[in-house]
């Protein structure tokens, strides 16, 4: 199937509950003052937080607390927290929140440890001198395993311009995954970020960079969403449930940070940063599109997905099962009561063609196993219209 297979994965993971009760013991091998950063527009779960504060400051030296930036920061915001790190004299990032934080703290670890703005890394072409600082990260919610990449996404509201991080490097030295975090969850929550673990397993099994390694674990995410993400919505205290959701999104993480996303998550970025419209509802909505969009080019890889969405592939040709398996999301779609459409979201139709020219030029749209233009996005984007 394959000549050659290059998957790493250098992290430690801690997946159990109250595992963050004990991460000042793993952290203090790690480094001895910590910056614990967190978003404003993403502090979940304020008691954890301050139960991971307590730890941090029993086994290090310092832990300085940076909460300044409101939401996912521009170019400025970003060299201003890297300077202030760079003066508090931290040695490691501790990044507790969401997808947003962790792409912050990642881009930050790079800029506190290089001479460099944040301006200037999308005019570089060589990776930076200087390793990163160290990151731990611990998701306060379901981030369909964005906790674990070692890329991330820098957007500047007041330039437009966009950038596309990926460093191995970047691998987190540590991941806390702590389901008993995530019971502040409601169930509009958990709805919206499981179907979004579900698009990045589908994303990561089509990823030109595939393969069978990290295809396992995206199609046991695929599974394991199947099987609980139903229960956990109609029963929040369902804890077997709620601790498979968190298996789903780690696995899916570890899948797609070797295999690389695509298409369906270069749309979704720049729906979000265009129109504002949540990330994760977006890489839902567009996900049966995408699918349809690469069916001929993928359609074994169809099969694979079909089978763990639970459809019954017996006696029908490839292309029969490949059409099932977007039909299975389609029907989990519609079980959850998940909107199936931007325009439910109040997205400007006028804006499709800049989204489409966004997304065109992101990096990770080459990662599609099926190649398309601007033109051939923007239709997408109108079926999903």
């Amino acid at each position: 199937m394959f000549d050659w297979v290059h998957f790493q994965y250098p992290a430690r993971i801690f997946l159990e509950k109250g595992s963050t009760h004990k991460i000042g013991s793993v952290v203090k091998d790690l480094g001895s003052r910590v910056l614990l950063l967190v978003l404003q527009n993403e502090q979940y779960n304020p008691d954890e937080l301050a139960i991971i504060k307590t730890s941090l400051e029993r086994y290090t030296s310092g832990c300085i607390i940076y909460d300044d930036l409101e939401k996912r920061p521009g170019f400025d915001e970003l060299d201003t927290a890297a300077h202030f790190i760079k003066q508090s004299r931290a040695d490691l990032i501790l990044a507790y929140g969401g997808r947003d934080t962790f792409h912050t703290a990642r881009a930050v670890a790079l800029l506190a440890t290089n001479e460099v703005f944040a301006k200037e890394l999308p005019e570089r072409r060589e990776p930076l001198k200087r390793p990163p600082m160290p990151v731990i990260t611990v998701p306060g919610v379901f981030t369909m395993g964005e906790e674990s990449s070692p890329t991330f996404v820098m957007y500047d509201h007041a330039s437009g311009e966009l950038y596309h991080g990926n460093d191995p490097r970047l691998f987190p030295a540590a991941v806390f995954m702590d389901p008993a975090i995530t019971m502040a969850m409601s169930e509009a929550e958990i709805t919206r970020t499981g179907v979004a673990i579900l698009a990045a397993a589908v994303e990561a099994i089509l990823s030109k960079r595939a393969n069978d390694l990290s295809n396992s674990m995206a199609l046991r995410a695929i599974e394991l969403i199947m099987r609980s993400l139903q229960n956990l919505v109609k029963d929040t205290s369902n804890q077997n449930a709620r601790n498979n959701i968190s298996v789903a999104n780690l696995l899916c993480g570890v899948s797609h940070s070797n295999s690389w996303l695509g298409l369906c998550y270069s749309i979704a970025t720049a729906t979000n940063l265009i129109t504002g419209m949540d990330f994760m509802m977006a890489m839902a909505i567009l996900l049966p599109h995408v699918m349809e969009y690469n069916l001929t080019t993928s359609a074994g890889k169809y099969v694979q997905i079909a089978r763990a969405l639970e459809e019954d592939i017996h006696d029908i040709t490839v292309i029969e099962a490949a059409i099932k398996a977007v039909e299975g999301v389609r029907k989990l779609y519609l079980d959850l009561k998940v909107p199936q459409r931007l325009s439910d979201f109040e997205v400007d139709k006028a804006l499709l063609p800049e989204i489409a020219g966004m997304a065109s030029a992101f990096p990770l749209i080459k990662n599609t196993p099926r190649e398309l233009d601007q033109n051939e996005i923007e239709t997408i984007l109108i079926a999903a219209y």
